[in-house]
């Protein structure tokens, strides 16, 4: 009896592990059914989303530095996006990130041949939002670029801030990447001028008021004062008149503190020739130059030496 209990036991194991062998086989077909049906979506989306006509490129990791690389998680990347490995595109440029119907489309980082590497949110093969990184060094935050010279610029080709290492700030409008137009450039030592540019020289009509209260206001051409100007000290003296690449040259009027005048012609910043004299109690009188200085009407020069013959 107890031979037979033993044996109806045994067939019970057995039918019920061959049960269990079968519902292991049974969902082991299932999960490679699975398996496979998931392996055919992801071909089909890989055919719509991946890349057309690109390479894997395992050595991208290789070519660009650390602190230049994205990471990829699910903080950063969204899930309707999907993120591959890096790729070799066909015009040579090396792109790792997500891709949407072929194209750029979420966060990704773009290696080009010339060296620039682009990173940051991509829509429809456009950055959306990110930087670059030139290869002298440059970088490029939407409107804002740091230049590897430490210049700091922000604003469009038209119209901009631009700060430099030292301190003095130019703002004003520019053209071809040069300041040019109208604006005002404020040095570190306080000076500031306020005028017209033509490719980063004052050129044109303008005004500079140095650090030490000097101020010239006039015409420049070059980054020099010329044509005509007024320039004025903080002792009280005043010039207006001509200048000629900096210097006082051609008609123009000299004002001092003691409120006297000299009228006159003006070469390389010197008085020459004759002018007219109004003294501190309004008195004029015309004077003769000689090397820059007017000569008292009373103390003539003596007449010139005279050959003597032999």
């Amino acid at each position: 009896m107890g031979n037979r209990q033993a044996q109806e036991e045994e067939i019970d194991d057995n039918r019920f592990n061959a049960i269990q062998r079968g519902l292991l086989k049974i969902q082991s077909g299932f999960q490679v059914f699975r398996n496979q049906q998931d392996e055919k979506k992801i071909k089909k989306l890989d055919e719509i989303d991946r890349p057309k006509n690109a390479t894997l490129c395992p050595e991208f990791y290789d070519m660009i530095a650390e602190e230049y690389r994205i990471q990829f998680d699910k903080k950063t990347v969204k899930k309707k996006f999907k993120r591959y490995p890096p790729f070799r595109l066909e015009n040579g440029d090396i792109y790792e990130g997500c891709w949407i119907h072929g194209k750029k489309h979420g966060l990704g980082i773009l290696l080009q041949q010339n060296g620039t590497i682009i990173q940051g949110e991509w829509q429809n093969d456009a950055l959306l939002d990110g930087r670059i990184i030139y290869p002298n060094g440059d970088i490029q935050v939407g409107n804002q670029y740091t230049y590897a010279n430490g210049i700091i610029f922000i604003g469009d080709d038209d119209y901009g801030i631009e700060k430099h290492p030292d301190g003095s700030i130019y703002t004003g409008e520019f053209h071809n990447g040069h300041k040019h137009g109208r604006g005002q450039f404020i040095y570190s030592d306080g000076s500031v001028y306020s005028g017209d540019f033509v490719e980063d020289l004052y050129s044109g009509y303008g005004e500079l008021k140095y650090y030490n209260k000097i101020v010239y206001e006039g015409q420049w051409f070059n980054g020099q004062m010329h044509g005509l100007g007024k320039l004025k000290w903080p002792d009280g003296r005043e010039y207006e008149g001509e200048f000629k690449y900096g210097l006082k040259n051609g008609p123009g009027k000299m004002k001092y503190s003691d409120k006297s005048e000299f009228h006159g012609i003006f070469e390389n910043g010197l008085k020459v020739g004759k002018g007219r004299w109004i003294d501190s109690h309004q008195q004029l009188q015309e004077r003769e130059i000689e090397n820059g200085h007017m000569l008292d009407p009373q103390l003539k020069p003596p007449p010139p030496l005279q050959q003597q013959n032999d």
